[in-house]
């Protein structure tokens, strides 16, 4: 009967799995395009910075956005080393199928993890209802729309929730057996993370907590001290390892990106910004963290802690940072199968407990239909899920079932349409003024100017505007693009082309009508430096 429900169960994932590869498969067709009968393939456009990025150090370049310039504009170093890989292997475009592919499998991976966490956390005796929590646990993970579109677009999110996972699973594991191997497994993993993005130490520092807590509470003697000391230092080995590196390379200690969101910007209007921004993802996911706190009161109180911790702390950090310019959740998402761990080991436990559902069971007993109760109680569960993952997944669901056109594809598309266009009509020796930072100077090939100072020192150094003119999704002022100066970027540098010449307060439209020409060029509008020696006029006229 044991291996019966495990066949069962492997089945299942299998079939769960496959569907999701082939639905993967279809949501990166719909974003490829054909461009002259080559097929191009886009991530969203911060990924595409990172893989510009990836280009040149991998061609030999350096780890830089513009050759021979060095400024820190991203800040998932592993992410973007392992676009490298991909880089240095194919084309452009297919450079970015092979991140995307990985995304698939870092979603993958992700639901698998989820899985093993949930074997860790049910408080339950019954193989059937443990199988089904685990399955439950994989398609939580597997559906949660938010993490797929960041994963497979190409951003750091999906390789994040792995290592994150990874060093969750290893610390419940730790903390059951005190077995060394695991405590260092969980350190790895999260120092891995902390390659990834630096403020993934916040989950570390609640992982460590944990473990700590674990040790002391078992009694554990000297030797795992020393040896939670020395997991302890590979951690504190690698902060100090990238801050060195990036001031050597970069000279600066912090990213770029840092300075360009958080410096300047009030803490109490900053903390207002992001409180509105989350109000909608707390709506969203609202019956998932309700039914999730409940679980303190049903037992689930010490590995549960740990899980809930880490969702709250990316949901702080959010509000800490003032939001993002997106609402899809980038940074929430890594944190949200740990979310539906909880959820549903919370539904069990409750199920368990209720006194209605025990006097159900009783009647059932009573009436000799005593085998109908797993049935009952599994049914429930599922029921429950089906209700979390359709309320925190509603918003999405047009993008779900590709009725809709995944977000920003057109713009992504647009920007490739550019990129191959100035390809054509300007000299190795043009740059780009922009917007759109990612996937325009990744396939041109030009050196670019960042009107939102990413990739710019001078524009990240700037007070940012607080007026309201930047502001979007209940933000005033967006982290990120609420930072520029056109007088600067446009008038000052005259890139060849420029994307825009509006942003904010700033109308540069009557200027650019005497030093610029627009130029219709199969089937793209460009706007171009008016007499630049770097246009091929001829083939504009």
């Amino acid at each position: 009967m044991q291996l019966s429900a495990r066949k069962l169960e492997r089945l299942i994932v299998i079939a769960i799995s496959l569907g999701f590869i082939l639905w993967s498969a279809a949501f990166i067709w719909r974003l490829s395009f054909t461009v002259d009968g080559k097929r191009y393939f886009s991530l969203f456009d911060d990924a595409m910075i990172s893989m510009r990025y990836a280009w040149n150090f991998s061609h030999g370049l350096g780890l830089v956005w513009n050759a021979g310039e060095y400024v820190q504009g991203y800040t998932n170093l592993l992410m973007t080393l392992f676009m490298s890989i991909g880089t240095l292997l194919f084309d452009k475009s297919a450079a970015v199928l092979f991140v995307q592919i990985f995304g698939v499998v870092f979603m993958l991976i992700s639901g698998f993890l989820s899985m093993n966490i949930a074997d860790l956390i049910v408080e339950e005796t019954s193989l059937q209802t443990k199988s089904i929590i685990r399955v439950l646990a994989l398609l939580c993970t597997l559906l949660y729309y938010p993490l797929i579109y960041w994963s497979l677009m190409g951003m750091e999110t999906g390789l994040l929730t792995v290592l994150l996972l990874s060093g969750v699973l290893f610390a419940l594991k730790y903390g059951e057996s005190m077995d060394k191997k695991y405590l260092y497994f969980s350190a790895t993993f999260l120092v891995l993370a902390y390659l990834t993005r630096n403020d993934s130490i916040i989950y570390s520092f609640l992982i460590a907590l944990y473990i700590f807590w674990e040790t002391l509470n078992k009694k554990a003697g000297r030797k795992s001290i020393y040896h939670l000391i020395g997991a302890m230092a590979l951690f504190l080995l690698v902060i100090i390892g990238q801050s060195l590196f990036q001031y050597l390379y970069y000279g600066e200690f912090l990213p770029n990106t840092y300075t360009l969101k958080l410096v300047g910007m009030p803490f109490g209007y900053r903390i207002l910004n992001g409180r509105n921004f989350v109000n909608l993802f707390l709506q969203e996911s609202g019956i998932v963290l309700t039914v999730s706190t409940l679980g303190f009161f049903f037992g689930l109180r010490k590995k549960g802690l740990l899980l809930y911790s880490i969702v709250l702390s990316s949901i702080a950090y959010q509000i800490y940072v003032g939001g993002d310019p997106w609402n899809y959740w980038r940074m929430m998402s890594p944190t949200i199968p740990l979310l539906f761990v909880l959820f549903l080991c919370t539904t069990s436990a409750i199920l368990n407990a209720s006194t209605s559902i025990q006097t159900f069971k009783n009647y059932l007993i009573s009436r000799q239909k005593s085998s109908t109760i797993p049935f009952v109680n599994n049914l429930l569960v599922i029921l429950i899920f089906l209700i979390g993952i359709y309320s925190i997944n509603a918003r999405f669901l047009p993008e779900m079932d590709m009725k809709d056109k995944p977000y920003q594809t057109d713009a992504n598309k647009s920007n490739v349409y550019v990129a191959l266009a100035i390809n054509q009509i300007t000299t190795k020796d043009a740059s780009l003024g922009v917007f759109w930072a990612g996937a325009l100077p990744y396939y041109s090939d030009r050196k670019a100017i960042d009107f939102l100072g990413k990739s710019d020192k001078y524009i990240a150094s700037l007070s940012p505007d607080l007026s309201g003119s930047v502001g979007w999704n209940g933000i005033g002022s967006v982290p990120g693009h609420n930072k520029y100066d056109l007088n600067y970027s446009i008038k000052m540098l005259k890139p060849t082309y420029v994307e825009g010449v509006k942003w904010g307060l700033q109308d540069l439209t009557e200027w650019a009508k005497s030093n610029y020409v627009p130029v219709h060029y199969k089937g793209v509008d460009l706007l171009l430096l008016k007499d630049s020696p770097d246009v091929l006029w001829e083939k504009v006229k």
